[in-house]
């Protein structure tokens, strides 16, 4: 909608997000004196020790006008200003690298140095392998270190899921049946809770 957003930030001396101010272009407006007030609750909200990440989470994706294309180097497009707010703070200060679109830190690898240098670690030669039957503690033992390493591999596979969720549904629109968000699909958005299909024709 043609509207220009002014972000800045004030820091603690260790570098941690302290306060924001949010300032919109046009002199006036009901839409600027709204933000400026969402900006100093959520000042309010980080002095009192509401982790960052919990507003992130609370406000990325949060949909209304004026929407779409932007004009910043890391994040092309949004659902809202209060969505390009917290994409731009998530990427700053908790490097999130989920909620943008293009990366430019060479801190995160993005630079393609160093991709053609891999090394292996050896594995022991097989005359070095003892092979003996375990007693019946270490039995125990081995049997429950197995469980904790299929409980920690179902939760590592569930945080994979949640991560291509998420990468997924950046510009995706709510479900019209059931307010999901949904995923894309092809050309489509389909809703994982009810499964309706949009924007196809």
């Amino acid at each position: 909608g043609g509207q220009v957003i002014f972000l800045r930030s004030g820091e603690y001396n260790d570098g941690t997000l302290g306060e924001i101010f949010i300032d919109l272009y046009k002199e006036g407006s009901t839409v600027r004196s709204m933000m400026n007030c969402f900006a100093i609750a959520i000042s309010v909200g980080l002095q009192y020790g509401v982790p960052l990440e919990e507003f992130v989470d609370k406000f990325v994706f949060t949909k209304f006008e004026p929407a779409g294309m932007v004009d910043h180097p890391n994040i092309k497009t949004t659902t809202s200003m209060v969505d390009f707010v917290f994409r731009v703070l998530a990427y700053e200060y908790l490097g999130r690298t989920d909620l943008v679109h293009v990366l430019d830190k060479p801190e995160i690898g993005n630079t393609g140095e160093g991709d053609d240098e891999v090394s292996f670690l050896g594995s022991p030669e097989l005359s070095s392998v003892h092979v003996t039957a375990p007693s019946a503690n270490i039995a125990q033992t081995m049997a429950a270190q197995k469980m904790q390493r299929v409980a920690v591999k179902a939760e590592a596979g569930l945080d994979a899921v949640n991560a291509a969720a998420k990468n997924m549904q950046s510009d995706a629109p709510a479900c019209n049946t059931c307010g999901h968000t949904t995923m894309r699909s092809g050309t489509c958005y389909k809703c994982l809770n009810c499964g309706t299909s949009m924007g196809c024709s």
